[in-house]
């Protein structure tokens, strides 16, 4: 029997079903090959994308910019991929680093989790405000002059608003490795660092530093001499021994390095000239603390001034190979400077 005559006897009812059974095999190899395929990688040696999500953006302007750029296969297996597992919606606001070799499920979850692209920043013990604004700039995560900005203006609740410091985040900005985000400005910079010192700076050490009549600026500012001072870890006691002994006995502190700190230059010698240089940071010129810390000092020195050696001394006299010698009396050292010129 001719094919004609068949479709004839089965009559048009009999035709459409075929035709829609025939259909339906075709859109489903269609789809199991698209969504087998379409969230694959795009490529094994596809470039790194610096990719960045807006606040608010819909999960359509997310997935279609993808294909876009390259990084993804289809916008449209994305946005079902993830209507599907419920996180269309869970998308988090930042800058992330792409490459077409990753599947388009690996780049969601990085979009859910909030994986962003970060610089790696280490803030050494003793760094000045200067010194990471500087660093900041040559791994080109904020400018120097941002950073300083952010730092000279820092809204520090442990500083009054009317301090003379240079810096309001200068000894707030606690030593560490961070993984700082991609984009992050200079406020947000000075805001991390900050928020690392006050995870450091514990309530058990407040409560310490209270007990001994101490401010937290004040502990600061003391740790920071010993910063600079100190070159063996187990001096650190003694001398913040001795700066404590001479704030009891209301002694000027005659510390180096806050002369270098108020004159902006590192000095390898302080003349007589230097001591009577006019700044608040210089305790030559000054009775007392300066009004903030001189650098950002680690926590050895910070515990070192919450938990000074219980000594008498008075004066320390450094040597060529770190160390100190310590001394009760003026006379003590002046013999310790003859005995080692």
């Amino acid at each position: 029997m001719k094919l004609s005559a068949m479709l004839r006897r089965r009559g048009p009812g009999r035709l459409l079903g075929l035709l829609l059974v025939l259909l339906m095999v075709v859109a489903g190899v269609y789809v199991a090959s698209f969504w087998t395929t379409g969230g694959d990688p795009v490529s094994a040696r596809a470039p790194l994308v610096l990719f960045q999500i807006h606040k608010g953006e819909p999960l359509g302007s997310v997935a279609a910019r993808l294909q876009r750029r390259g990084v993804i296969r289809s916008a449209l297996y994305f946005r079902l991929y993830a209507d599907l597992g419920h996180s269309a919606s869970d998308i988090q606001a930042g800058t992330y680093r792409l490459t077409g070799r990753d599947a388009a499920p690996a780049i969601l979850r990085q979009f859910v989790e909030g994986s962003v692209a970060t610089h790696t920043l280490t803030v050494p013990e003793g760094f000045t405000i200067s010194g990471i604004a500087f660093r900041l700039q040559a791994q080109h995560i904020v400018s120097a002059s941002a950073f300083v900005a952010a730092a000279k203006n820092f809204a520090n609740p442990f500083l009054q608003q009317g301090a003379p410091v240079r810096y309001r985040l200068e000894g707030y900005a606690f030593p560490s490795t961070y993984e700082l985000p991609y984009g992050a400005s200079a406020s947000q910079v000075a805001d991390i660092l900050f928020a690392e010192w006050e995870r450091q700076f514990t309530p058990q050490m407040r409560a310490l530093a209270a007990k001994e009549h101490l401010t937290p600026n004040q502990v600061l500012t003391i740790a920071s001499l010993v910063e600079e001072e100190a070159r063996i870890a187990s001096e650190r006691p003694k001398i913040a021994a001795v700066f404590l002994n001479r704030l009891h006995k209301g002694m000027p502190l005659q510390s180096d390095p806050t002369v270098s700190y108020a004159m902006g230059r590192h000095l390898t010698y302080v003349s007589l000239k230097d001591e009577q240089y006019p700044s608040p940071y210089n305790t030559y010129y000054n009775q007392g603390l300066p009004p903030g810390p001189i650098c950002n000092p680690g926590l050895p020195s910070i515990l070192a001034v919450l938990h000074p050696a219980d000594v008498t001394y008075l004066y320390f006299y450094g040597l060529p190979n770190g160390s100190h010698i310590f001394s009760n009396t003026y006379a003590q050292q002046l013999a310790a400077e003859r005995a080692h010129p």
